[in-house]
């Protein structure tokens, strides 16, 4: 066989399907198509914690639900960013400076209030606090946005180092994961984002990992691609992070899911194979999330089931930007260089640079 065809290409439709991984969909009310797609995903992250009535709606198609929570900060008066009821047990001492700041992970020109994650008041209240917001409402963990030192303003972590000298931000919320974890029922799941970037600290507390925008990304109207290995740039390369970030941590922690999300503008399937064949070649789960036009998320190869892999890790060809890896059930790859590949002994042929693909066994 010297090709394959578009529809066995994007489906892998002839293996048995499985429950997709990880879903993500930040809205207040899901329309009835919504929650046919998102509850068909093995976990989904919310928002934040929805209506009793929209999350048993969620629930009964079988996912778990994990909350999207800020981790280093909040809007004063905003209660979608952290509750009114939390906010308002909030303690000067349990913050970083008196007044709100801007700059960070912060909304651009949107004063926030930074947690001192030092401060073991704070620690345990918070802990206390989430624990008890999951036992009342029955979701299953949290997603924890924006985890470390360089997401916070240059005036806040000055003010972090002069109230204490030599202490280490990052373990002190990885302290804080800790002391979560200990309060939190049984089963329930801690998902970071980007912790893997100081996995030492975040990763020994977490179940589940993010990156952002490893393989695709928006600029305008236009999805952007990256190759496979950039030598003049290859840390805007998928390889060299993948690697030399994610792949660190992973080994440390063997136990923590990786999950890749991607952005694309408009309706991207081309989008969706790249994320899903890219995360793939390291064992990973991926999710493309297109903003404003969630039908567009809708893709099949989210179900395909690949089996166990029969390779070590991927194979590749640097010099033509392929990268391939085979599965049981299946083979994916995709190719980031300007010229079609042949995967050497296979007779799969990846026939359109820019692309990936699933090659599902026996077609």
């Amino acid at each position: 066989m010297t090709g394959m065809t578009r529809r066995a290409m994007l489906a892998g439709l002839a293996n048995p399907p499985t429950r997709p991984a990880v879903a993500f969909h930040y809205s207040a009310h899901f329309s009835a198509r919504e929650v046919a797609w998102y509850s068909g995903f093995e976990i989904l992250v919310t928002g934040g914690i929805l209506t009793p009535e929209q999350s048993a709606i969620l629930r009964g198609g079988g996912s778990r639900l994990v909350a999207y929570e800020w981790s280093s900060a909040f809007y004063p008066g905003d209660w979608v960013s952290a509750a009114e009821s939390w906010q308002r047990r909030m303690r000067t001492d349990w913050l970083l400076t008196r007044v709100p700041v801007s700059g960070g992970a912060a909304e651009n020109g949107k004063p926030a209030q930074w947690y001192d994650f030092a401060n073991s008041d704070l620690v345990a209240a918070r802990a206390d606090y989430l624990a008890g917001v999951l036992t009342r409402t029955g979701y299953d963990g949290f997603f924890f946005d924006t985890l470390g030192w360089e997401q916070l303003p240059p005036s806040v972590q000055a003010s972090f180092i002069g109230r204490h000298p030599g202490v280490d931000y990052n373990g002190c919320q990885g302290e804080f994961l800790s002391a979560l974890r200990k309060r939190l029922p049984a089963g329930s799941l801690i998902f970071t984002n980007q912790g893997f970037r100081h996995f030492e600290s975040f990763l020994p507390h977490a179940d589940l990992d993010l990156t952002e925008s490893y393989f695709t990304y928006v600029v305008g109207a236009e999805t952007k691609f990256r190759p496979w290995h950039d030598p003049a740039k290859p840390w805007d390369s998928i390889r060299t992070p993948l690697i030399e970030l994610v792949g660190a941590a992973e080994r440390k922690f063997p136990s923590v899911r990786f999950v890749h999300v991607n952005y694309a503008h408009g309706k991207s399937p081309r989008a969706a194979m790249y994320g899903y064949a890219a995360a793939k070649l390291f064992g990973h789960e991926s999710y493309l999330i297109v903003p404003s036009n969630a039908q567009a998320e809708e893709h099949a190869v989210y179900r395909s089931s690949l089996g166990r892999p029969l390779t070590a890790g991927f194979e590749e060809d640097v010099a033509t930007g392929a990268a391939w890896r085979r599965f049981e059930r299946g083979t994916v790859a995709i190719l980031s260089g300007p010229k079609p590949f042949a995967i050497p002994g296979t007779g799969l042929v990846l026939s359109t640079p820019g692309m990936g693909y699933l090659f599902p066994s026996g077609e």
